[in-house]
C-alpha cells in the first residue's frame, strides 16, 4: 500500500510571476472591447446616415433622367447642352432635394457638378443616352422637285429662292402639306417634321427647279450611351 506523500506548498514565485501575464491579458481584452464598440458605433451611424443619403441621391438621379425634367429631350435622354455646364444654383433650385448637401454628379468620365466633399454618403448610377443636336446645310440637287433628308430631324429650315420661270407654291413632307402659298413661296421658312421618319420633302411648282434654288438646314440628333453617377452625402 502506497503512502501520500506530503502536500506541496504552492509556489509564491511562480504566482508572482503570473501577474504581469494577466495584466497584459487584461489590458488586451480592454483594448479590444473599446475597439468592437467604436467600430460598432461607427457602423450604427453610418447605418443611420446611408438609407437617407441614398434616398436624396435616387430622387436627384430619377428627376435628372424624368421624361418633363429641365435636363432631358425624353426620359433617359439628357439634352447636352442642358447638362454642361450644371450650376449649383441651377440644381438647387430645380432640385431642391438635395440643397446644402455635400453633391457630386459626374456624366461618363466627366464631372459636371461638385459642391462640398463627398467623402462617403450613397451613390446612385441610371444608364442614359446623351443627345447633342447638330446643324446640317445642304443645297440639294433635286430630282423631280423631291429631296430625302439623309437623316432624321425634328424640323428643317428651308430658304427658298426659285428661278423666275418657276414658283413654288406648296411644299409636303412625305404626305403632308406644311406650306403652301398660291402667290408663289420665297424666302426663308422653319417647318417641323416627325423625327421618327425619314423625311422626304416635294415641292410643288410650276416649272423644275435647277440646283441652288432650295438651301434646307436639318438638326440631325448624335446620342452617345453613358452613365449618369450622383453621389449625395450628408
Amino acid at each position: 500500500m502506497s503512502v501520500p506523500g506530503p502536500a506541496t506548498a504552492p509556489d509564491p514565485g511562480r504566482a508572482q510571476a503570473n501577474l504581469p501575464a494577466v495584466a497584459v491579458a487584461l489590458l488586451l481584452l480592454t483594448a479590444t472591447t473599446g475597439l468592437a464598440l467604436t467600430l460598432a458605433d461607427g457602423a450604427f451611424a453610418a447605418a443611420d446616415r446611408d438609407p437617407a443619403d441614398r434616398r436624396a441621391a435616387t430622387a436627384l438621379a430619377d428627376r435628372m433622367v424624368a421624361a418633363d425634367g429641365p435636363l432631358t429631350r425624353r426620359a433617359n435622354v439628357l439634352d447636352a447642352d442642358a447638362v454642361s455646364p450644371l450650376p449649383a444654383a441651377r440644381l438647387d433650385s430645380r432640385f431642391p432635394v438635395v440643397e446644402g448637401h455635400a453633391l457630386r454628379v459626374r456624366l461618363g468620365d466627366r464631372t459636371l457638378l461638385e459642391r462640398g466633399r463627398p467623402s462617403g454618403g450613397a451613390t446612385v448610377r441610371r444608364v442614359v443616352l446623351v443627345a447633342e443636336e447638330q446643324s446640317v446645310t445642304v443645297t440639294p440637287r433635286l430630282t423631280g422637285n423631291v429631296t430625302t433628308l439623309p437623316r432624321r430631324t425634328d424640323r428643317v429650315r428651308l430658304k427658298i429662292d426659285p428661278p423666275a420661270a418657276a414658283t413654288v407654291r406648296t411644299v409636303r413632307a412625305n404626305d403632308r402639306v406644311v406650306l403652301h402659298d398660291p402667290d408663289g413661296l420665297t424666302g426663308t421658312y422653319d417647318v417641323d417634321v416627325s423625327r421618327f421618319e425619314t423625311v422626304r420633302l416635294t415641292f410643288g411648282t410650276t416649272g423644275p427647279l435647277p440646283p441652288g434654288s432650295v438651301e434646307l438646314t436639318y438638326y440631325p440628333t448624335r446620342t452617345t450611351k453613358a452613365t449618369l453617377a450622383v453621389t449625395v452625402d450628408a
